[in-house]
């Protein structure tokens, strides 16, 4: 009888104990991962925009220098009297023109359509340049400007569209320049170090529309691969006329997915063996169980305190987690999505209560001739004591990120726009004063900077295309300098 009544409570306890377990461990899996997966789909997404990003900043860098060649007078005077002045100065033998403004080929024609000169820097354009300059007259056969993505045969190209005028834009057109770059593995990698790995694809499948607010990348399909251990991003690009140009499969580790997969399965074994420490001991005293009780409660105490300090490492790991996808890693600083939607909440109370908003965006100049000179380690060292400097000036209100390569911006609340002026001038002045010592190498930098307020504006992307503009404005006007809105 007594054999039987310690078999029964036996398997009450082995039964009672297996579905705590099970019910606790269904439950913290699906309280946690949920939180998991999201946040990893808005870094995913973050990353993706951040290609498609620097895709369109490479079109629109394109854009900006052959629109200097275009507005020359000496190009206007070129396309109705052809020189070999102008060719030697420009593009006479042995000069790496083109390739010193990584470009793949220039090409000078009339109104009609005729090719007055071209330059071929890769053989494989130069080789099949009869073809190649009618497949581009044949794109562009509407005559407007176009900045766009193009597909020739089975290489995929930027491609920039630029009339040729007067340095001052007066005058007719005489005539077109066009220009590009070939888009392949090598300089498709070299954009961002977001994506584990980067390579240009042929799969046609993604069906799912991706939505951006980007100048010229527009036209963008989503297809997102996460049954693996890996997430595939399959990302196709078309043109503007909706055609399909190329695709991208983009990979990273579900870092996020897996670590807090490790995290939860590491919580619910502790969990498990304290709870069949308990419930064992319970099991073995309970005919003693009063006798004992506050000897047990001790050893309660005990586990509870193990399992507090449990819950504290599961809590710092979330905070790990939380800093991975909301800071960005070389700088310390907060990165492009936290960025954007800190700033989004400053603007939306600014508009309920009608205060100020300034958004001042900054560019390093010549920030790749850094990397190219001095190596991407010293890029780097730019990079962190740019961002010391700032949060030596700013103040713990302002909302400072990186929001691209070289490209940082500070949103600033509250604060009048003159004040806000003084203290990026204030920036620009110290930054210019730096010098930043590498292996025995001194190296100053610059910043260009636009600023701009809120005004009707009610989205923090409009507010910072006014900056952009800003900014372009203090590049074109020599770099090293702030340009603002005016002050009404």
């Amino acid at each position: 009888m007594q054999s039987k009544y310690i078999k029964n409570n036996f398997i009450l306890f082995l039964t009672s104990y297996l579905l705590i377990v099970l019910v606790f461990s269904f439950l913290s899996y699906k309280f946690f991962i949920s939180d998991f997966i999201e946040l990893e789909k808005k870094q995913n997404n973050d990353n993706i925009n951040t290609v498609l990003s620097l895709i369109n900043t490479n079109i629109e860098t394109i854009e900006r220098l052959i629109t200097d060649y275009s507005k020359w007078d000496d190009t206007y005077d070129f396309i109705i009297n052809p020189n070999k002045e102008y060719i030697y100065e420009n593009f006479r033998e042995g000069t790496t023109t083109l390739i010193d403004l990584n470009l793949d080929f220039i090409l000078f024609a009339n109104m009609n359509k005729k090719t007055v000169y071209s330059k071929y820097p890769n053989k494989i354009l130069e080789k099949n340049a009869e073809d190649f300059e009618k497949e581009i007259y044949y794109r562009f056969r509407k005559g407007q400007n176009e900045n766009t993505v193009f597909k020739y045969k089975s290489h995929t190209l930027y491609l920039i569209k630029a009339e040729i005028l007067k340095s001052d834009h007066s005058g007719e057109v005489r005539g077109y320049i066009y220009t590009g770059k070939i888009i392949n593995n090598k300089n498709l990698n070299e954009l961002t170090a977001v994506f584990k790995t980067m390579k240009m694809s042929n799969n046609n499948l993604a069906a799912n529309n991706f939505k951006t607010k980007l100048s010229y990348v527009k036209n963008v399909k989503l297809d997102i691969d996460t049954k693996g251990s890996n997430i595939i991003n399959h990302i196709q690009i078309f043109d503007d006329g909706k055609e399909h140009v190329f695709s991208i499969e983009a990979e990273n580790s579900r870092d996020i997915v897996n670590n807090g997969k490790e995290t939860i399965i590491i919580f619910n074994i502790i969990i498990s063996i304290f709870l069949f420490i308990i419930l064992y001991i319970i099991y073995k005293n309970q005919r003693i169980l009063e006798r004992y009780n506050e000897l047990l409660s001790s050893k309660v105490t005990i586990k509870t305190n193990q399992l507090n300090r449990t819950l504290r490492k599961l809590r710092s790991k979330n905070k790990e987690l939380y800093t991975l996808a909301n800071v960005d890693s070389l700088t310390n600083i907060r990165n492009r999505r936290n960025y954007f939607v800190q700033s989004a909440k400053v603007l939306k109370k600014a508009i309920i209560y009608d205060t100020q908003l300034c958004v001042l965006l900054m560019d390093i100049d010549y920030f790749k001739k850094i990397n190219d000179t001095y190596g991407h380690s010293a890029g780097d060292k730019v990079l962190k004591e740019f961002c010391t400097i700032i949060n030596s000036i700013i103040d713990k209100d302002a909302i400072f990120g990186r929001i691209g390569g070289e490209e940082f911006c500070i949103t600033f609340s509250n604060i009048d726009i003159t004040e806000v002026n003084e203290i990026a001038e204030k920036i620009r002045e110290k930054c210019e004063e730096t010098i930043i010592t590498v292996d025995d190498e001194k190296i100053k930098f610059t910043l260009s900077l636009g600023l701009s307020s809120r005004e009707n504006f009610v989205n923090i992307d409009e507010i910072l295309q006014v900056s952009d503009k800003l900014l372009y404005k203090a590049k074109e006007g020599g770099r090293n300098r702030l340009i603002r809105t005016s002050v009404h």
